[in-house]
Parts: structure tokens; sequence; C-alpha cells
């Protein structure tokens, strides 16, 4: 995953609605990939509008404090944590902050052109967590 595609699947992955219908069919299917390719357990959290519509952490995940770093670096960068991961010279100090997640796994649910909320997958290598993201949630645009 390069710099470019990061932001190109931010221009992409957009929603013109969202309902907690949808994020929890996009955490479902998450949670099957997993589950299909044999992955590591992971957790998956989706805020929309400061209200959380799913949490799950699969067995063997006993926390969310990944989640919900990875959900506060969305929030007030308005990119993907990803993209904070590959531009640590504009948010450099949160890089050593515990408040956020400078790394893969958190990605903004764009609606309408607004940032309203986060889809965030902790458990994989970071750039695999954003990898299984935004492919997952391709699939529903």
């Amino acid at each position: 995953m390069d710099k470019e595609r990061v932001i190109q699947d931010e221009k992409e992955v957009v929603f013109t609605e969202f309902t907690h219908e949808l994020g929890y069919q996009i955490a479902q299917r998450i949670i099957e990939k997993v589950q299909e390719r044999k992955l590591k357990p992971v957790g998956v959290r989706i805020l929309l509008d400061d209200l959380v519509i799913f949490q799950y952490l699969m067995d063997g995940k006993n926390e969310s404090n990944w989640l919900k770093r990875k959900e506060k670096t969305v929030l007030e960068s308005g990119h993907s944590s990803l993209y904070v991961f590959f531009h640590q010279d504009e948010y450099s100090e949160w890089i050593d902050d515990e408040r956020y997640a400078v790394c893969g796994g958190g990605f903004p649910l764009i609606i309408d052109g607004k940032v309203r909320g986060a889809i965030c997958v902790s458990g994989l290598k970071h750039d695999e967590d954003h990898e299984l993201l935004t492919e997952t949630v391709s699939e529903f645009i």
C-alpha cells in the first residue's frame, strides 16, 4: 500500500448514505474474511455521528484500546490512520501520544463529503488492517 493509493481510497470509498444495518453488514463481512483467510483475530469498531454502532472483539482479543486510538486519529485528522502514518511530519506530535495510532487500520466514514465517523480494524499488521478494511468497504459502495 503506497501513499497515492491511500489518497485514492479516501476519494473513492465514500457513501451517499450510511445506516446502522449497513455498518453491521460491513463488519460482519470483515469478520467473515478473517475467518475464511484464517487470519489472526481482529477487533472491529464502527462509529457514526458519535455513536458506536458496532464493536466486536474476536476470540483472543481482550481490549479495544487500539480501535479507539485509530478512531481518534481518523476523526481528528479527517483522514485514514494510514494517511497519517504516511504524513508523520504533519502529525509529529501524535507519534508518541498514546491517544493516537499513527498506523493503518482506521478509515473515515465519509458521507456526502463529510467525515461522520470511522471504521476501524485492529489485530493484523497495520497495513493489512487497512487493506482488509478498504477492500471490504469498497464492496459496499
